[in-house]
């Protein structure tokens, strides 16, 4: 049987969503779980698939894609993800791109993602990490534009 953090889950369900937007129209997707399957909109994932011999129907394979909402909001260090051929960092630019290719990473079976409010390390697990990209601020309030950028991820999926 597949588990998973319930207190986790409570969480996200209660705080973290509405914060993004308390006014969002209701998602169009609606994943549930039956019995062990996953099912997204009543239909289990995968239906009748396997790979290599092994079934697959009812998983939910995903990918971490962390940095979808990512910003560094230090601007000494807002540089070091500068976009090569324009030579400055661009948050909207980076979720703009990655909403874009979101169609195709379906259309080649990818269901579902992670993304998070931190960002990950981007430069892997570093010691020094002068940057901040976390959506958070140190009251513990949500910045409104990590959540509309969130918000948009989520809309278009």
């Amino acid at each position: 049987m597949r588990s998973f953090n319930s207190s986790a889950l409570q969480l996200l369900l209660a705080v973290i969503l509405p914060a993004i937007s308390a006014a969002a129209t209701p998602g169009k997707t609606r994943v549930s779980i039956v019995g062990e399957d996953f099912h997204i909109n009543g239909q289990p994932t995968y239906a009748g698939r396997s790979w290599k011999g092994h079934r697959i129907e009812g998983l939910l394979l995903n990918s971490r894609m962390v940095q979808a909402t990512f910003d560094d909001i230090n601007s000494e260090t807002a540089t070091r993800w500068a976009y090569a051929d324009t030579g400055k960092w661009d948050a909207e630019r980076n979720v703009r791109e990655f909403i874009a290719a979101m169609p195709e990473w379906k259309r080649h079976g990818l269901l579902a993602f992670t993304v998070n409010f931190q960002g990950g390390s981007p430069e892997g697990y570093s010691a020094k990490q002068p940057w901040e990209s976390g959506a958070f601020t140190a009251d513990g309030g949500l910045r409104p534009e990590f959540a509309e950028r969130m918000r948009r991820v989520l809309d278009a999926g």
